[in-house]
């Protein structure tokens, strides 16, 4: 007898291990650890914001925007409660009542009428499992909603639910849906929007209100009377609903609106915390870009290069490649991004043309060496000359022989006429004079990263720089010597609010304010009577200003970078091939408008820019380049740093004897 026990025994141990073997290898090994399930979080969306910090875009796995209980309509919670598990509160993670109610009616049916997931079992199925429909995965649920009981409080189970649930087109949690389908948070629905978004996840695609509104409306009275009729709404509250009208908001469009701009956040962001961070962890992200100043670029964009490709065709230019266009705009005080257009059209083409290209940037390469002239002594009344020259030997071992763009010659040219008109001789004659390695180092102090190639003809603009670099450079200029550093990103917070990163402002004076001011105001110039003359005359843009045309030798690249006291905004034009624009295809012909017709439309503050301590502005005579006498004829408004100034009044324009007879003599010599 006692061998038989031994052996019952025996054997009794061997079935158990066997069973706990099995259940262990196909039910439970596989279990995610209690800690795991403690930890969980679903993926979150993250949020790219403006500076004025309105939502731009999102990035997702699942379109979800996670929210406390406390922060939900309790008609929400009440109607998923009800229609899923009415007895939540009462069971331990398992609803046996229910399973026994649910079995009865489905062999009575002989068919599957009723489910028996409790809202715990949902929640672990949706966490951890698939949609599978097998005993094993029931076994699991049930094991794993057992587990989630253990580690969760029923509020915290019921926190995690309703931002688990699937609401179709993608949207995932009641606060997503509630501002998806809504425009409105969770914490502001009505019983009867309560209902008709409870309605959705029975089956998103049916009960898809934007394409079955109808369905929504009549499962959405069907769940209101099981509400009236389990009590949870008096009668009403129940008719209220009913003769709610349902409003839904415009479906969203995914846009293309800052493209570019979000293409380098993205790429930012993972570079710096990973592809998971940016599609699960529901960040916050506080970029720099102004959505008014986009949206007037991008709209800008879309209205006249249509235009200016027509100048292209007319020119004999066939149409298989598209013109391209990129556009950037930053503040110069704080080095922020304000906006961003990296080519006509990012889902044809990701490539970013403001900050990967690096073009010739032609004449606009010019501020960096009058610059470089004027902390070096000059003075924008100095004389240049601007005739023909011959460079036996530009570096390259070969004679150069540079030209002007109109194929003239000016003479004898102050400084800020032969920067206003951009005339190349003079040009290259200052350069020579101020020295290629001093205008370099200027280059760099403003802002430009790249080489810069130490040879004669950067005086005609031969370095390929991006569009990044130059407005940069010109932000330093439009900040008086002040370099800022570049701001994409202002901050970002994770799901739970913490900021986890946020850019200091950084600035650091390089430049004398007094020397760059002169320069502003040579600038100023070539807007105002120079080779930026029509954003005056034909686009009637009239705010203070300064800037600087760009164009290449070949006609292969067309620049024009313009700046106000608050906003620096440059634009280039060309073909992604080195291939000629058009037959005179100018920086003031092809970039300008753009620039001209974007600035006009722009809430700028329209202020001047702020005179230095330090310098001074007198009316000189042109002739004598001393002060203006009571009979000089041809003077003008300069810039001066104090005690550069003219001391003396002209000598030459004496009386008006003397003026008629300088008059005569200079029409003669002309003739």
């Amino acid at each position: 007898m006692k061998k038989w026990i031994l052996t019952g025994v025996v054997l009794e141990l061997i079935v158990a291990f066997v069973l706990s073997y099995f259940i262990y290898r196909y039910f439970i090994y596989d279990l995610p650890p209690l800690e795991m399930i403690e930890g969980y979080k679903p993926p979150v969306t993250t949020r790219i914001l403006d500076d004025k910090e309105d939502l731009i875009f999102e990035y997702y796995q699942e379109k979800r925007i996670y929210v406390k209980l406390k922060d939900v309509s309790p008609y929400i919670t009440k109607t998923f409660i009800t229609l899923e598990d009415k007895r939540f509160f009462k069971h331990f993670g398992i609803d046996f009542f229910r399973i026994a109610k649910a079995l009865y009616k489905d062999i009575k049916a002989r068919r599957y009428v009723e489910g028996a997931s409790t809202i715990t079992q949902q929640l672990a199925r949706n966490m951890f499992l698939t949609l599978e429909k097998s005993v094993k995965r029931k076994i699991k649920e049930a094991i794993l909603a057992l587990l989630i009981e253990r580690a969760f409080t029923k509020e915290q189970i019921l926190e995690k639910y309703i931002n688990q649930i699937n609401f179709g087109n993608g949207v995932y949690g009641v606060e997503t849906a509630s501002l998806y389908y809504f425009g409105k948070h969770a914490r502001d629905l009505t019983l009867a929007e309560s209902v008709f978004l409870a309605s959705i996840p029975r089956s998103p695609t049916y009960y898809d209100p934007y394409t079955n509104f109808e369905n929504t409306l009549k499962r959405q009275k069907k769940i209101l009377k099981l509400l009236l009729k389990n009590k949870v709404i008096d009668e009403t509250e129940y008719e209220n609903a009913l003769n709610e009208e349902i409003v839904l908001k415009e479906k969203e469009k995914r846009e293309r609106f800052a493209a570019y701009f979000i293409e380098e956040i993205r790429k930012d962001v993972i570079s710096a915390y990973g592809e998971e961070f940016i599609y699960k962890e529901g960040a916050k992200i506080y970029t720099s870009l102004n959505s008014e100043i986009q949206k007037v670029c991008e709209k800008v964009v879309d209205s006249i290069l249509p235009v200016i490709e027509k100048r292209v065709k007319r020119n004999g230019k066939d149409d298989t490649m598209p013109l391209q266009i990129a556009i950037l705009a930053m503040d110069p005080q704080t080095g922020e991004i304000k906006a961003l257009v990296g080519g006509r059209n990012f889902f044809k083409s990701q490539f970013n043309r403001a900050t990967q290209a690096k073009r010739q940037v032609g004449s606009a390469f010019k501020p960096f060496y009058y610059l470089t002239a004027i902390e070096n002594g000059y003075l924008p009344v100095d004389y240049v000359y601007d005739l023909p020259i011959v460079i036996e030997d530009d570096g390259s071992g070969k004679p150069w022989y540079p030209r002007n763009y109109d194929e003239k010659f000016m003479g004898k040219i102050t400084l800020r006429d032969a920067l206003a008109h951009s005339r190349n001789l003079a040009s290259v004659r200052l350069l020579q004079s101020v020295g290629i390695p001093l205008t370099v180092d200027y280059a760099h102090k403003l802002g430009i990263d790249s080489y810069v190639p130490r040879v004669l003809s950067i005086a005609l603009g031969s370095p390929s720089l991006s569009l990044l670099e130059m407005v940069h450079a010109y932000s330093t200029i439009a900040n008086y010597g002040k370099r800022v550093d570049i701001v994409w990103i202002k901050k970002i917070e994770d799901a739970y609010g913490n900021v986890i990163f946020e850019k200091e402002p950084f600035g650091k004076q390089l430049i004398d304010s007094q020397s760059v001011y002169i320069l502003i105001h040579m600038m100023k110039s070539v807007i105002d009577n120079g080779t930026g003359i029509e954003a005056r005359i034909k686009y009637d843009f009239t705010l203070p200003c300064a800037g600087k045309t760009g164009t290449t030798d070949d006609f292969t690249d067309a620049w024009f970078i313009g700046f106000t006291p608050d906003l620096v905004l440059g634009v280039w034009v060309g073909f992604d091939s080195l291939r000629t624009i058009a037959n005179g295809a100018s920086g003031a012909r092809f970039a300008l408008p753009f620039w001209a017709n974007i600035m006009k439309r722009l809430p700028l503050k329209g202020e001047n820019f702020p005179v230095p301590e330090g310098v001074v502005i007198d009316t000189v005579c042109l002739d004598s380049k001393l002060k203006k006498g009571p009979y000089c004829l041809d003077f003008r408004e300069e810039v001066f740093r104090k005690g550069a100034e003219p001391q003396i009044t002209c000598n030459i324009h004496t009386s008006p004897e003397v003026i008629e007879n300088n008059k005569k003599f200079k029409e003669k010599i002309e003739f």
